[in-house]
């Protein structure tokens, strides 16, 4: 081919084919909530930098804002590193309150919308899912402009604001395709009362559902794709309690899907000392029992969920935070929820990972190879590679109480003490032949072949 014209159609044909990739304008599918849901898992937050707000700046703040809770600004390149590590959405808190302007139009800085649809973009451009909320416009005394609480007494104002700051959100977005979620908002409470973390009293929980249906019907206003798009909703604190007893669906609308935060147990994931240790039996199977109440109740109905934050904080102790992970991983797998993580190890200024055997655990719960593709899966037991040269992965439903393997004479080769749910075992010195894997799960015995090459 001629060198000029090389030349000419390369960068060409490099744009076509990005324009191609990109998840932003790919239009409006026809699917349903649970298949989007499955799609976007699992994923992780783009924390503490679009939702930052600092007393020390004037508001409305400048841009200024990404920076000030100590994440840089972010770039096109933190986002391809989550994207290539394999995680499949990003859900982007944003904070509002500080970026606009009073009653009665609450008018949103046009520097600051671009800024938010220019951070979306480096997702869509990673063939990502977006998810953009209303993050941390909760009314504190000490915030001027904040403004988002439960009550019946600020029902009405917050109601009218609600409406007129979605309509300019969705109204931005509108000609973007399905790969766009838009959130109501983020954990809404009436902030330092009695009932701010344990579910909301009565008056918060009915106040929310009003307030979902507000936002929902406003985002719908705006027509285009946003007439069908799917949108998250939470009740009080995004609490699981609270979404079970008394979520209501605005409009019955079959594209809404419920939001839900799980950070239990507190005292060993973010309680400030609390405790290191998790990962007993009884510890495993009342978080597992959590999940599977949320998949009980809306996903076996046909609602998609989707797990917008959990989680584990660094107290030196990496090894009960991988079983804590591969736990609530799997566990939404398993009930068809989609996990987006909050905490986890990208430092976003070396776009280096930290502890990246905590995103190997979820990753691993939605990896096809282990669950699906080129994997030995009956009852819940998954094993891969199979046949294997080197090392085996086990992943299993439920926990084990016993585990052996045996070889076709019959001769016990190996016991391991450490019944976790998810397990590598060394085969790379045993000899080539038939093994089979005896597990002893919720007192019945299970066997399975391994062949060793």
């Amino acid at each position: 081919m001629n060198k000029i014209l090389i030349c000419i159609l390369f960068p060409l044909l490099t744009i076509i084919t990005k324009a191609i990739g990109q998840t932003a304008f790919t239009g409006m599918r026809d699917i349903s909530g649970l298949e989007l849901a499955r799609e976007m898992a699992p994923g992780l937050n783009l924390y503490n930098t679009l939702d930052a707000s600092c007393w020390w700046l004037p508001v409305p703040h400048g841009l200024e804002s990404e920076v000030c809770w100590q994440q840089p600004y972010t770039t096109p390149e933190m986002i391809a590193a989550i994207a290539d590590r394999g995680f499949k959405s990003l859900r982007i808190p944003v904070t509002w309150y500080n970026h606009m302007g009073a009653a009665p139009d609450y008018a949103i800085d046009e520097e600051w919308m671009n800024r938010v649809e220019e951070v979306a973009n480096f997702a869509f451009d990673n063939n990502m899912y977006v998810i953009i909320n209303i993050h941390h416009d909760d009314l504190k005394e000490d915030q001027s402009g904040s403004w988002l609480v439960t009550t019946y007494a600020q029902q009405e104002k917050v109601t009218d604001q609600i409406e007129k700051v979605w309509k300019q959100i969705a109204t931005r977005f509108k000609d973007y395709g399905d790969y766009l979620i838009f959130e109501t908002m983020n954990e809404p409470r009436e902030v330092g009362s009695s009932h701010e973390w344990n579910g909301g009293s009565a008056e918060h929980r009915e106040v929310v559902n009003a307030l979902n249906l507000a936002a929902v019907n406003a985002i719908r206003s705006t027509g285009g794709n946003n007439a069908s798009r799917f949108i998250m909703v939470p009740q009080v604190g995004a609490n699981v309690k609270a979404a079970l007893e008394d979520m209501v669906i605005p409009n019955d609308d079959p594209n809404i899907m419920v939001s839900v935060h799980n950070y239990d147990p507190w005292l060993f994931t973010l309680a400030d000392p609390g405790t290191d240790t998790w990962g007993t039996n009884a510890e495993k199977e009342e978080l597992e029992k959590a999940i599977k109440s949320i998949g009980d109740h809306f996903v076996k109905n046909g609602r998609a969920v989707i797990l917008g934050e959990w989680g584990a904080g660094d107290k030196n102790n990496l090894v009960d935070r991988i079983d804590y992970y591969d736990v609530m991983a799997k566990a939404c797998r398993l009930n068809g929820i989609t996990p987006i993580s909050w905490i986890y190890s990208l430092d976003r200024k070396t776009l280096k990972w930290e502890t990246p055997e905590l995103e190997d655990a979820i990753l691993d719960a939605f990896d096809p190879n282990l669950i699906l593709g080129n994997t030995e899966v009956e009852n819940n037991v998954g094993i891969y590679p199979n046949p294997v040269s080197n090392t085996v992965k086990i992943k299993l439903a439920s926990l084990p109480s016993q585990i052996e393997l045996y070889s076709v004479k019959g001769e016990q080769t190996l016991q391991l003490d450490d019944t976790r749910s998810q397990f590598e075992i060394d085969l790379s010195g045993f000899e080539a032949g038939v093994y089979m894997l005896k597990l002893q799960i919720g007192g019945k015995t299970t066997i399975r072949k391994i062949v060793v090459e």
